[in-house]
């Protein structure tokens, strides 16, 4: 049976990829259109777009939508799952069916029913500090993305939540003796995870503060300045870097064999790729006293 997530998420990557192409290569020819549909946010300030872009436009602070979508979604999964681990495996009908038809893949045990509640846990705890940034730290002014960035948000929300479900459901039907075992092998894994997603998540947290309080002074709220300290002494693009670090933590959680959310970590590492790189160029071109040393998204290396 086809699994409906992973081929949704190896189209994203593959789209990710080639915007990653398009911005590295610049193509003689290459239409307009093209380079309109990965520019969002900043890098769509003062740009003029195509009118089919433009006629799909909708405001960045949009989201808060899937943000808000996303908390309630990973919190029924917890749900869920806590549910199987008390009642041994016991799952509604509907649910398995909606699992099975959705995400469906080889079981291979590689750690406990536990595991999937601490993962979908620290996704949970993601998710809803991005909510509460986007309402209480974000400042948007009236930054813009395409149509297509807000229906890729729901997606990757949904499709992140679906996965860490079928993760649990598949581990439920192994045997207890295989989790002892996985518990055993991979136990320094889940510390270094956990580690690595608590680092990464306050990390995140200060650059987005950091972010909105370049904006917070009334005589530079209609214009952009350059991010200084911390992190932002490394890379432009911090935030990006950050997310990456999530994501693979929870792959680490989840183990490396667990082929879909790994698909899903590529997909966040060239999509936060593709968005570092305009990023940047967008950076060198407005800020004369942009530091030539300054990567975009990995210190020292790119």
């Amino acid at each position: 049976m086809i699994n409906i997530i992973v081929v949704m998420f190896s189209f994203l990557c593959v789209t990710a990829i080639f915007g990653i192409f398009l911005q590295m290569v610049n193509m003689k020819g290459t239409p307009k259109i093209m380079y309109d549909l990965y520019s969002h946010g900043k890098s769509c300030e003062g740009k003029l777009f195509s009118t089919l872009i433009s006629a799909v436009l909708v405001p960045k602070s949009w989201f808060f939508h899937f943000y808000l979508f996303s908390t309630i979604y990973t919190f029924i999964i917890l749900i869920v799952i806590v549910w199987m681990i008390l009642t041994k495996n016991q799952l509604p009908i509907f649910i398995t069916m909606y699992i099975s038809s959705l995400s469906a893949h080889s079981c291979i045990n590689i750690a406990s029913p536990e595991i999937s509640l601490l993962a979908a846990t620290l996704f949970l705890l993601q998710v809803s500090r991005r909510m509460y940034e986007s309402m209480y730290v974000t400042i948007f002014l009236d930054s813009k993305m395409n149509l297509g960035h807000y229906i890729v948000g729901y997606l990757h929300y949904w499709g992140c939540g679906t996965i860490l479900l079928s993760y649990a459901a598949c581990q439920s039907i192994q045997e207890n003796h295989m989790h002892e075992q996985a518990r055993n092998e991979i136990c320094l894994q889940h510390v270094i995870g956990t580690v690595l997603f608590i680092i990464a998540f306050h990390q995140q947290h200060i650059v987005h503060v950091t972010l909105a309080n370049l904006r917070k002074n009334p005589h530079s709220m209609q214009k952009h300045s350059l991010p200084q300290g911390g992190l932002f002494n490394y890379v432009s693009c911090p935030n990006f870097l950050c997310e990456i670090i999530i994501y693979l933590a929870i792959n680490l959680l989840l183990g490396v064999d667990y082929y879909p959310w790994t698909l899903i970590t590529f997909w966040v590492l060239t999509n936060q790729i593709m968005n570092a790189t305009i990023s940047q160029k967008w950076y060198q071109s407005k800020f004369k006293e942009f530091p030539p040393t300054r990567k975009a998204l990995i210190p020292f290396v790119y």
